[in-house]
Parts: C-alpha cells; structure tokens; sequence
C-alpha cells in the first residue's frame, strides 16, 4: 500500500538534512516494498537497482543506514507476521 509505505519512510522523505539523491535511494526502496509488500533481506540495497548510481553504503552515514534498515525490517515483520 502506497500511504503505508510512504508513512514508513515519512521521517527520511521529510528530513531536510537529506540530498536529493538520498530522497530518490529512499523513494526506490518505497517502490519496492509496494511492489512486494516487503524487501526479503536488506543485502538487496547493494543491488540493483538501488546499487545506482551510488550505492547504500556511500550515500548514507552508518545511523542513517541503521534506521533505514530497522524500518525494513519493521515492514517485513508486519508482513509476515501470522495473525
């Protein structure tokens, strides 16, 4: 769903202090989770698409990438979780 995964990454997309490709990283990782409903492993931000034209790695400090993945594994856990 486009509204829940944009309100899973609201704080990124609305971080000021982003730059312009660190908001398009974000926005390609949005996609996916609403193309798939989750990212299966976070080893997926080293490949494509998101190893272009920066990779994870270089474009975010290592709190930034800490948070980015706790909220991919939040979203995975949610969608796998049996109710």
């Amino acid at each position: 769903d486009h509204d829940a995964a944009m309100d899973a990454f609201s704080a990124f997309i609305n971080d000021q202090s982003l730059n312009q490709r660190q908001i398009s990283f974000v926005l390609k990782i949005i996609n996916h989770v609403e193309q798939n409903g989750y990212m299966d492993s976070v080893t997926e931000l080293m490949k494509p698409p998101f190893d272009k034209p920066l990779s994870f790695t270089k474009l975010f400090n290592p709190q930034t990438r800490e948070e980015i993945i706790k909220v991919i594994n939040r979203i995975k856990e949610n969608a796998i979780e049996v109710a």
